[in-house]
């Protein structure tokens, strides 16, 4: 798998995509500003955004040059489609551990 640094004008955004997450972009700015671009924009060779809609608006907010991306030519047309959906959807499956995640949170309050 390669990772390559593509300019933000170079995307095809999906005009189709079902996801309202305008709300979320300053979110997901803040987690890139604090950790860097750690999870690449999955794309055609053509530009066509398969993931990474969220990201991409973020990365636009933060005024980046580039971002990481994953070529994925080998996916066929219905795969893209289901592709798009799932991995959004999947996430929402998971539930979380409350107590786990507190002791999680705790532990980061601790380390300021």
């Amino acid at each position: 798998m390669n990772i390559e640094q593509w300019p933000l004008d170079k995307f095809i955004e999906y005009v189709n995509n079902p996801r309202n997450n305008d709300h979320a972009v300053d979110a997901v700015a803040s987690a890139i500003h604090e950790f860097g671009f750690r999870v690449p924009l999955l794309a055609k060779s053509d530009g066509s955004l398969i993931d990474g809609h969220l990201r991409l608006k973020a990365a636009k907010k933060l005024n980046l040059d580039t971002v990481p991306v994953i070529i994925a030519d080998d996916m066929t047309d219905a795969q893209v489609k289901a592709f798009r959906i799932s991995v959004n959807q999947v996430a929402s499956i998971a539930d979380w551990d409350q107590d786990l995640l507190k002791i999680e949170i705790e532990s980061l309050q601790e380390m300021d």
